[in-house]
């Protein structure tokens, strides 16, 4: 059965409605250009899948995995942190971490997505679940 009013879906309703209200929170607070919304959606459902409500007594997560969800890797959206650089091109001088920022979870890890841009306008995204964050 399809359903082509919104009132008759109240519940998704409301859900997309909380999504969408946190992704545009998330966006605004780490100033976020809109090109990144889709990072931010998957961030706030990685999120929201973890948090109790009220019409159900266990999180979505529980329900769909039958265990508890970790929540002490959760980092505020675009939290600067550094990545070990395994390849440092000068020996004992060079760079041994790389700085990026995070946009998003990797979904069935704790791992992270980290996020740096490039002098030439371009990007580097690195998963990556060894991440030391400031």
């Amino acid at each position: 059965m399809i359903f082509d009013t919104p009132q008759q879906n109240s519940v998704v309703e409301r859900r997309n409605r909380t999504l969408l209200d946190m992704v545009m929170s998330m966006m605004a607070h780490a100033n976020l250009p809109v090109s990144f919304w889709e990072d931010a959606l998957l961030t706030a459902t990685y999120v929201l899948n973890r948090m109790p409500n009220k019409s159900v007594p266990a999180t979505p997560y529980v329900l769909w995995y039958g265990r508890k969800a970790s929540m002490d890797h959760l980092h505020p959206l675009v939290s600067t942190g550094y990545i070990h650089n395994l390849t440092h091109q000068h020996e004992k001088l060079g760079a041994r971490a790389t700085k990026m920022v995070l946009i998003r979870y990797v979904e069935h890890s704790k791992g992270y997505v980290m996020y740096r841009g490039l002098p030439n306008g371009g990007m580097v995204e690195v998963n990556s679940h060894n991440v030391n964050f400031l």
